[in-house]
């Protein structure tokens, strides 16, 4: 194991080995299956059951692993092969990871190294690379708050259409903040645990607004005595219908510049009386405009309203997902649960800091950054003493190595 490696493990074994220390099962514990990531060779020790959330302390502090998982499903037999285990249901999971957000922020904190000819380049790594054409590349990502706000916007929406359109009682939902880029959304409920993959498929659709028809909104126009009406939702409608409606609100309160609508519709709505989204006439308000420019602009709004979820995760009824209350091996942060009616004002950089103290460290290179009310760096190539916090989560993004 290299030092950096053996540092954190160090630090995560006197976190865990701490005599107050205490860790929380899911519901229906004995039939789930656990999975720890260690440190060594980032190897995986899996389909592990434990009654009682003592075995399972018990457990971390004698691996002392770099992630800590847990089925989203029941089994019958947890410690079985996956053949054999005996799928019972799942819960419903949305994971929202700053990953796969395109944040603006990215092209100053990531970037990314083609494994095939060693081109580099800023922000999130393409699909193929431009020189070579290969698909392979290392990346070195970091957390911002501008990363971690857009990730908190997009749980947000997610819960609005989870609570309003699938009629998921609020009581059901449980909310995690992953110790990493994004938060997870845990649906308890008997009647949606049962649905298989393809079920979960049609969710993740509705969600990300995927297929979504215009017309079967109601969005439509209509001629009568040669004069053409264009005829929609209207706000308060429930489901897409009103999200639509705002969406198209907010679309075009951010600027009509860089909608592409054409010279006379932008000037048009540039002049549009926004009052007008109250009113009945909504549709037919803005000179000019016909069906084809507000589905463009009801396309926009599905944009804008859907929330970005981890397609994968919400559809994989085996998934393993990361246990709260355990450190995440790529930050230091712990996993947290977040109270929904806290979500809005909850710190991930205030309350996910569990070192405390001070290391020295050498960092490499690392942008600056917040944890707490301490605001730290730019660094680069530079041995300092910093916030235990901080200097693990240096050594985590492997931004930093432990000072000799």
């Amino acid at each position: 194991m290299d030092p950096t490696s053996q540092t954190i493990q160090q630090q995560f074994q006197r976190y865990y080995l701490e005599p107050a220390r205490r860790i929380t099962g899911p519901q229906s514990m004995a039939n789930r299956e656990f999975g720890f990531l260690l440190f060594k060779e980032k190897f995986m020790v899996r389909h592990r059951s434990f009654r009682t959330n003592e075995q399972l302390l018990g457990a971390i502090r004698d691996l002392v692993p770099a992630h800590v998982y847990f089925s989203t499903a029941r089994y019958k037999e947890p410690t079985a092969t996956m053949e054999e285990k005996g799928w019972e249901g799942a819960d419903l999971v949305f994971d929202i990871d700053a990953d796969h957000l395109d944040t603006e922020c990215k092209p100053t904190h990531d970037n990314w190294k083609c494994k095939g000819c060693g081109n580099v380049g800023r922000g999130s790594a393409p699909k193929i690379c431009p020189s070579c054409k290969n698909d392979r590349f290392e990346e070195q990502t970091w957390l911002c708050e501008k990363c971690l706000r857009q990730a908190k916007e997009e749980t947000e929406k997610l819960l609005d259409i989870v609570i309003s359109d699938f009629g998921v009682d609020p009581s059901n939902l449980r909310i995690f903040f992953s110790g990493h880029r994004g938060y997870h959304v845990h649906v308890n409920s008997k009647d949606l645990s049962g649905l298989d993959e393809e079920e979960r498929k049609e969710i993740v659709d509705y969600v990300l607004g995927l297929g979504l028809d215009t017309k079967l909104q109601g969005l439509n126009q209509t001629s009568s005595g040669g004069v053409t009406t264009v005829e929609g939702p209207l706000m308060g409608e429930p489901g897409w219908r009103g999200r639509i409606v705002t969406g198209i609100y907010d679309v075009l309160s951010e600027g009509v510049e860089n909608l592409q609508l054409g010279g006379a519709h932008t000037q048009a709505f540039k002049e549009w009386n926004r009052e007008a989204l109250f009113t009945k006439p909504f549709w037919n308000s803005v000179r000019g405009a016909g069906l084809g420019t507000w589905q463009a602009l009801a396309l926009k709004a599905v944009q804008k309203k859907s929330s970005r979820i981890d397609t994968v995760v919400t559809t994989d009824i085996h998934r393993l997902i990361r246990l709260p209350g355990t450190l995440n091996g790529h930050t230091g942060l712990l996993a947290v649960e977040v109270q929904s009616e806290r979500l809005d004002d909850f710190d991930p950089f205030t309350e996910s800091t569990v070192f405390a103290g001070s290391m020295k460290v050498h960092v490499k290179e690392a942008p600056s950054f917040r944890l707490g009310t301490v605001h730290l760096g730019p660094f680069h190539d530079e041995s300092v003493t910093l916030p235990a916090a901080a200097a693990m989560l240096l050594l985590c993004k492997r931004r930093a190595e432990p000072a000799t």
